[in-house]
């Protein structure tokens, strides 16, 4: 057990708000019927079944979730990185693979930050390319914008052309 302050390490399979809440509130589940099951002295305990993101979480970190303490931290930990976590938006023309999503949100919690979260939209205009938004700035690594600021090269270019 090793949660008290320390990072958690995120799987990619827990990528954006939306599955932190879903975690959080499906260990929270867990961890309620664990205990009604301890209170009842049921024996063996019954342990209800986990999704595979909170399968990944135990893993990456170590974790027995059979432990009611370990399962607190967790939820304490989790609920701080709901409301917490850094998070960027990144617009893509297409829908993007669940690969190459999870080799992006790999990438981000290894260059940036451990417990980075994402959004993703759609916004066919850009073409090729992508566009991040973090909360205070927007970064264009679209075609279109490439373009749009090599306008007098490409200018320079047609007119050598002719």
């Amino acid at each position: 057990m090793r949660i008290s302050g320390v990072e958690l390490n995120l799987p990619t399979a827990i990528s954006t708000r939306h599955d932190l809440a879903h975690v959080y509130r499906e260990l929270r589940n867990f961890y309620d019927l664990m205990i009604q099951s301890v209170m009842r002295h049921e024996n063996p305990i019954k342990y209800p079944p986990i999704s595979d993101a909170l399968r990944q979480l135990a893993i990456a970190n170590q974790l027995d979730l059979r432990d009611e303490r370990t399962c607190e931290q967790l939820i304490e930990k989790l609920g701080q990185l709901k409301s917490n976590a850094p998070s960027i938006h990144i617009s893509f023309p297409v829908e993007p693979s669940r690969e190459a999503l999870d080799k992006l949100i790999g990438w981000l919690r290894t260059e940036v930050d451990k417990s980075i979260v994402i959004s993703v939209g759609l916004q066919p205009s850009i073409a090729v390319g992508i566009v991040v938004r973090t909360p205070n700035r927007q970064f264009d690594f679209s075609l279109r914008k490439h373009l749009e600021n090599s306008r007098e090269k490409l200018k320079e270019a047609i007119s050598s052309v002719e």
